[in-house]
């Protein structure tokens, strides 16, 4: 049986990883939560897309941009509902994935 992960997805997702953890953190402080839930969420973050099977288009990691849509979630239902907003979004996602929405 051949292993899902190939050691180029592997080697690839610790560099974005690494690329990406300082901007997680920086996302979370700009955002007005605690530091180490950006620590966190880049960490789980990379292990989530770095078990999945890749292709050259894929795209993860943090945006600068998320910056303002994650400070008025913060503003508007505090930080404990952002495990809640980022759990339906990625759900959205997988949704519109499946039924084949993207290009």
């Amino acid at each position: 049986m051949r292993c899902a992960v190939r050691k180029a997805d592997l080697s690839a997702s610790l560099v974005v990883f690494l690329v990406a953890l300082p901007l997680c953190v920086g996302v979370a402080v700009a955002s007005g939560v605690p530091a180490e839930l950006g620590l966190v969420t880049g960490i789980v973050g990379g292990l989530v897309a770095g078990a999945l099977p890749g292709s050259s288009l894929q795209v993860s990691g943090p945006a600068a941009g998320l910056t303002v849509l994650v400070l008025e979630a913060v503003r508007a239902y505090g930080p404990g509902a952002l495990g809640v907003l980022v759990c339906a979004a990625g759900l959205v996602q997988l949704g519109l994935g499946a039924l084949r929405l993207g290009r």
